[in-house]
């Protein structure tokens, strides 16, 4: 079944409940409300601006802003109101383009988020490939083709080694990059996906978590590390319900799941962290403080009084999947192989004589050598000739044909100069500053 808002209704009634208690995010967020008549309406106005102000796919949605305030005709807002240069109209740009990519109104790809670092990508999936021998240089021996320093190759047996994939791709996303000096390399190591943001994920990210999970065909597993607050507590349901979202909307067969995994109440109490007062701005902050108790925690708490203790989290977390043997394991079967192939290949390599041929071919190496040498010999007496004559024709190039660089036109007054004496350069500073007359 289809879940949208209209089936989403359907079932409020039916089960006898409001409808805002059969979706995960706000009214006004949650993907699978995008079909209400509001978010419809701004979803098509954003849809208008994309085009008419001939904004191209990757565009970010920032300069759009200004373009749109910065158009001689003013632009309307869809409750008719004049577009302006406000935090609240830019929070309506902000919902508006999220409706209009959740409900396909521009293409793919349309923006981009320039708010967050790109993923890093450790995890790649090999896939799982039997090894198989196969014999090579069975044709010839090509010394011919090679300058004769090489030794006789006779046909061998060469191995294309055992694969064997990890089972899942692994990704760990973390919503401040403040703890990449802990992930980065941890993430290197165990070779986990990780993605680090600024607050919420953007609806771009989590398509692309989802574009990868399509491309690399193995069941996908997200833990989320953040904060003990409010926002905290939401970014894991925001992100998990935006991938829900392009999962159904594509009809797409994936295995995904996604488990918050720092920091919970649990580790608080138990690291004893502290807990921070939330800001009074903070409209989440009571229904927070009653399941939870007053104030919140920071990730970088748990780092700071237990040094190592979110590495070890994390990792013990992320082998619930990656299994951390497994390379060594693949390793010494293909050792076991290779060694296999050398004795079966010198058990065949015994019964001819390759000791003769590579005689021979050395007598050939020592006669071109003492041929190049020669050769070497009667050049050292020509080439000082050749240079001298070479030395004899080179014209004098004439400077004046040397193009300079035109004049700098520097500022009449930079703010700093190296060369002015001190208090001049204070005096330029307190001038910028607007404490010492104009700039």
């Amino acid at each position: 079944m289809r879940i949208e808002y209209a089936t989403i209704g359907a079932l409020a009634d039916e089960i006898g409940c409001r409808r805002e208690d059969l979706i995960a995010l706000s009214p006004d967020n949650d993907p699978f409300y995008v079909q209400r008549p509001s978010r419809v309406a701004e979803a098509q106005w954003f849809a208008s601006l994309w085009q008419s102000l001939g904004f191209q796919a990757g565009s970010h949605l920032r300069r759009l802003h200004y373009s749109i305030i910065s158009q001689e005709q003013p632009i309307l807002k869809p409750n008719g109101a004049q577009y302006l240069n406000t935090e609240n109209d830019w929070k309506t740009l902000l919902s508006a383009s999220l409706s209009a990519r959740y409900l396909r109104l521009i293409p793919d790809g349309a923006l981009a988020d320039h708010r967050n670092d790109p993923p890093i990508i450790n995890a790649s999936n090999p896939g799982t490939r039997q090894p198989w021998a196969f014999v090579a240089g069975e044709y010839q021996a090509d010394l011919t083709y090679h300058t004769p320093t090489n030794d006789v190759s006779p046909p061998g047996v060469f191995v294309h080694d055992l694969t064997v994939a990890q089972p899942y791709l692994v990704e760990v996303w973390v919503e401040k990059s403040t703890q990449n000096d802990v992930l980065v390399p941890l993430a290197r190591r165990l070779g986990f996906n990780l993605v680090s943001g600024t607050g919420e994920t953007s609806e771009i990210l989590a398509r692309h978590a989802v574009e990868r999970a399509i491309s690399d065909g193995r069941p996908t597993r997200i833990l989320y590390v953040s904060d003990f607050d409010p926002g905290g507590r939401s970014m894991p349901v925001a992100l998990a319900r935006k991938i829900e979202f392009w999962i159904r909307e594509a009809d797409l067969d994936l295995d995904v799941t996604l488990d918050p995994v720092v920091l919970t109440p649990e580790q608080c109490e138990q690291y004893r962290l502290p807990r921070t007062p939330l800001k009074k701005t903070e409209r989440r902050a009571a229904k927070f403080e009653k399941r939870f108790g007053e104030g919140a925690t920071e990730l970088d708490a748990l780092e700071a009084l237990h040094p190592g203790e979110l590495a070890r989290i994390v990792e013990n977390e992320v082998c619930r999947y990656i299994d951390t043997t497994l390379p060594s394991r693949v390793a010494e079967v293909n050792f076991r192989h290779w060694r296999e192939i050398r004795r079966v290949e010198g058990e065949v390599l015994k019964n001819y004589d390759i000791a003769d041929i590579q005689r021979r071919y050395d007598e050939l190496k020592d006669a071109f050598q003492a041929g190049a040498e020669a050769l070497e010999e009667e050049t050292q007496e020509l080439w000082p000739q050749i240079a001298q004559d070479l030395e004899a024709i080179i014209p004098a190039f004439d400077p004046e044909d040397m193009p300079e660089p035109r004049p700098a036109s520097p500022p009449d007054q930079p703010l700093f100069d190296s060369s002015r004496p001190y208090l001049d350069q204070i005096d330029a500073y307190r001038r910028w500053q607007g404490r010492g007359g104009p700039k």
